[in-house]
Protein backbone atom coordinates (compact mmCIF):
# COMPACT_ATOMS: atom_id res chain seq x y z
CA UNK A 1 0.00 0.00 0.00
CA UNK A 2 1.33 3.68 -0.85
CA UNK A 3 2.88 5.63 2.26
CA UNK A 4 0.67 8.45 3.34
CA UNK A 5 1.71 11.00 5.31
CA UNK A 6 -0.92 13.80 7.23
CA UNK A 7 2.48 16.80 8.76
CA UNK A 8 4.75 14.25 11.11
CA UNK A 9 2.34 11.22 10.58
CA UNK A 10 3.06 8.27 8.39
CA UNK A 11 0.77 5.37 7.29
CA UNK A 12 4.36 3.23 8.07
CA UNK A 13 4.64 4.45 11.60
CA UNK A 14 3.33 2.54 14.39
CA UNK A 15 1.37 5.12 16.12
CA UNK A 16 0.48 4.92 19.49
CA UNK A 17 -2.25 8.04 21.10
CA UNK A 18 -2.77 8.76 24.67
CA UNK A 19 -5.36 10.91 26.23
CA UNK A 20 -7.71 10.98 23.50
CA UNK A 21 -10.67 12.84 24.45
CA UNK A 22 -13.43 11.90 21.40
CA UNK A 23 -10.92 10.06 19.30
CA UNK A 24 -10.99 12.51 16.63
CA UNK A 25 -7.60 12.88 16.14
CA UNK A 26 -6.80 9.38 15.63
CA UNK A 27 -9.59 9.23 13.86
CA UNK A 28 -8.55 11.82 11.24
CA UNK A 29 -5.34 10.42 11.24
CA UNK A 30 -7.05 6.76 10.30
CA UNK A 31 -9.27 8.88 7.56
CA UNK A 32 -6.35 10.14 5.75
CA UNK A 33 -4.51 6.93 5.95
CA UNK A 34 -7.38 5.11 4.53
CA UNK A 35 -6.45 2.43 7.03
CA UNK A 36 -6.18 2.53 10.76
CA UNK A 37 -4.14 -1.20 11.47
CA UNK A 38 -1.32 1.02 12.26
CA UNK A 39 -3.11 2.74 15.44
CA UNK A 40 -3.57 2.01 19.18
CA UNK A 41 -5.65 4.64 20.46
CA UNK A 42 -6.23 5.00 23.98
CA UNK A 43 -8.54 7.11 26.50
CA UNK A 44 -8.09 7.29 30.40
CA UNK A 45 -12.00 7.58 30.32
CA UNK A 46 -14.09 4.23 30.05
CA UNK A 47 -16.05 3.79 26.87
CA UNK A 48 -18.89 4.45 28.86
CA UNK A 49 -17.95 7.45 29.77
CA UNK A 50 -16.59 8.60 26.40
CA UNK A 51 -19.32 8.18 24.64
CA UNK A 52 -21.25 9.69 27.07
CA UNK A 53 -19.59 12.62 27.59
CA UNK A 54 -18.35 13.56 23.73
CA UNK A 55 -21.02 13.26 21.41
CA UNK A 56 -19.17 12.26 18.39
CA UNK A 57 -17.12 9.87 19.97
CA UNK A 58 -19.03 6.66 19.06
CA UNK A 59 -18.96 7.64 15.36
CA UNK A 60 -15.34 7.79 15.54
CA UNK A 61 -14.75 4.92 17.38
CA UNK A 62 -16.61 3.21 15.00
CA UNK A 63 -14.72 4.51 12.16
CA UNK A 64 -11.39 3.90 13.78
CA UNK A 65 -12.59 -0.22 14.31
CA UNK A 66 -13.53 -0.46 10.83
CA UNK A 67 -10.55 0.91 9.37
CA UNK A 68 -8.35 -1.64 11.78
CA UNK A 69 -7.53 0.38 14.57
CA UNK A 70 -7.32 -0.81 18.08
CA UNK A 71 -8.88 1.02 20.37
CA UNK A 72 -8.39 1.15 24.68
CA UNK A 73 -10.15 2.50 27.52
CA UNK A 74 -9.21 3.27 31.20
CA UNK A 75 -5.58 3.48 30.34
CA UNK A 76 -3.15 5.89 32.64
CA UNK A 77 -0.23 6.91 30.89
CA UNK A 78 1.63 7.14 33.51
CA UNK A 79 1.53 3.53 34.20
CA UNK A 80 0.67 2.08 30.64
CA UNK A 81 3.79 0.41 29.97
CA UNK A 82 2.47 -2.23 32.73
CA UNK A 83 -0.65 -2.40 30.50
CA UNK A 84 -1.13 -6.18 29.27
CA UNK A 85 -1.76 -4.86 25.67
CA UNK A 86 1.84 -3.22 25.59
CA UNK A 87 4.06 -5.74 27.05
CA UNK A 88 5.38 -6.47 23.47
CA UNK A 89 4.65 -3.77 20.79
CA UNK A 90 7.03 -0.77 19.98
CA UNK A 91 6.02 2.56 18.37
CA UNK A 92 7.48 5.02 16.10
CA UNK A 93 5.44 7.93 17.34
CA UNK A 94 3.62 7.97 20.57
CA UNK A 95 1.39 10.94 20.96
CA UNK A 96 -0.26 12.91 23.71
CA UNK A 97 -2.08 15.66 22.70
CA UNK A 98 -2.50 18.71 25.31
CA UNK A 99 -1.89 16.50 28.69
CA UNK A 100 -4.26 17.81 31.39
CA UNK A 101 -4.38 16.91 35.06
CA UNK A 102 -8.19 17.62 35.27
CA UNK A 103 -9.51 20.68 37.19
CA UNK A 104 -8.08 21.42 40.25
CA UNK A 105 -7.84 25.61 40.53
CA UNK A 106 -6.88 28.21 38.29
CA UNK A 107 -4.12 27.51 35.40
CA UNK A 108 -1.68 29.39 37.10
CA UNK A 109 -2.26 27.70 40.81
CA UNK A 110 1.33 26.20 41.51
CA UNK A 111 -0.50 23.26 42.69
CA UNK A 112 -2.20 22.46 39.21
CA UNK A 113 0.73 23.26 37.82
CA UNK A 114 2.99 20.77 39.71
CA UNK A 115 -0.08 17.99 39.27
CA UNK A 116 0.28 18.48 35.36
CA UNK A 117 3.79 18.30 35.16
CA UNK A 118 3.60 15.22 37.37
CA UNK A 119 1.42 13.76 34.64
CA UNK A 120 3.45 14.72 31.69
CA UNK A 121 6.69 13.24 33.93
CA UNK A 122 4.54 9.98 34.48
CA UNK A 123 3.87 9.66 30.44
CA UNK A 124 7.35 10.20 29.82
CA UNK A 125 8.81 8.08 31.98
CA UNK A 126 6.34 5.18 30.33
CA UNK A 127 6.79 5.95 26.70
CA UNK A 128 10.04 6.35 26.70
CA UNK A 129 10.22 2.61 27.50
CA UNK A 130 7.84 1.93 24.86
CA UNK A 131 9.63 3.25 21.49
CA UNK A 132 11.61 2.14 18.58
CA UNK A 133 15.08 3.00 17.89
CA UNK A 134 14.20 5.83 15.98
CA UNK A 135 10.91 6.23 17.53
CA UNK A 136 9.60 10.10 18.72
CA UNK A 137 7.15 11.23 21.74
CA UNK A 138 5.13 14.16 20.72
CA UNK A 139 3.50 16.25 22.89
CA UNK A 140 1.16 19.06 21.78
CA UNK A 141 0.97 21.93 24.10
CA UNK A 142 -0.05 25.50 24.95
CA UNK A 143 3.16 27.38 24.88
CA UNK A 144 1.37 30.55 26.30
CA UNK A 145 1.43 31.73 30.02
CA UNK A 146 0.85 30.36 32.69
CA UNK A 147 1.33 26.69 30.28
CA UNK A 148 4.46 27.86 30.18
CA UNK A 149 5.61 27.23 33.36
CA UNK A 150 4.95 23.87 33.06
CA UNK A 151 8.96 23.24 31.45
CA UNK A 152 7.79 20.70 28.99
CA UNK A 153 11.95 20.51 27.65
CA UNK A 154 13.13 20.29 31.32
CA UNK A 155 10.52 17.24 32.15
CA UNK A 156 11.29 15.67 28.97
CA UNK A 157 15.21 16.07 29.65
CA UNK A 158 14.37 14.10 33.16
CA UNK A 159 13.77 11.50 31.40
CA UNK A 160 16.63 11.66 28.74
CA UNK A 161 14.36 13.20 26.40
CA UNK A 162 16.04 15.45 23.73
CA UNK A 163 14.05 17.73 21.83
CA UNK A 164 14.21 17.24 17.67
CA UNK A 165 12.06 20.15 16.91
CA UNK A 166 9.25 22.21 18.54
CA UNK A 167 7.26 23.22 15.70
CA UNK A 168 3.79 25.46 15.28
CA UNK A 169 0.61 23.21 15.85
CA UNK A 170 -2.14 24.34 13.35
CA UNK A 171 -5.72 22.87 13.71
CA UNK A 172 -6.02 23.43 9.95
CA UNK A 173 -3.59 20.12 8.88
CA UNK A 174 -6.05 17.87 10.91
CA UNK A 175 -9.45 18.74 9.75
CA UNK A 176 -12.15 16.75 11.98
CA UNK A 177 -10.11 17.34 15.22
CA UNK A 178 -11.26 19.03 18.05
CA UNK A 179 -9.85 18.94 21.54
CA UNK A 180 -11.22 18.13 24.74
CA UNK A 181 -9.59 19.03 28.25
CA UNK A 182 -9.95 17.50 31.65
CA UNK A 183 -12.35 15.40 33.65
CA UNK A 184 -15.21 17.48 34.51
CA UNK A 185 -18.49 18.88 32.90
CA UNK A 186 -16.12 21.46 31.73
CA UNK A 187 -14.56 19.28 29.41
CA UNK A 188 -14.74 20.68 25.62
CA UNK A 189 -11.69 23.39 25.50
CA UNK A 190 -13.08 23.34 21.74
CA UNK A 191 -10.33 24.78 19.66
CA UNK A 192 -9.74 28.05 21.35
CA UNK A 193 -6.83 26.16 22.97
CA UNK A 194 -4.74 25.66 19.75
CA UNK A 195 -3.33 29.09 19.29
CA UNK A 196 -0.22 29.63 20.80
CA UNK A 197 0.77 26.02 20.67
CA UNK A 198 3.13 23.57 19.62
CA UNK A 199 4.04 20.04 18.74
CA UNK A 200 7.49 19.13 21.18
CA UNK A 201 9.23 16.36 19.22
CA UNK A 202 11.05 14.52 21.15
CA UNK A 203 13.16 11.32 21.28
CA UNK A 204 15.82 9.17 23.15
Amino acid sequence: MEEKWVKHYSSNHQILLVGEGDFSFSSTLAFYFGSASNIVATSLDTYDIVVGKYKKAKWNLEMLLNLGASTLHGVDATKMRLHSDFKMQKFDRIIFNFPHAGFHGKEDDIRLIERHKKLVLGFFANASGMLRGDGEIHVTHKTSFPFSLWNIEELAWRNCLGLVECADFRIQDYPGYNNKRGDSRRCPWENALISNSNYFLLEM
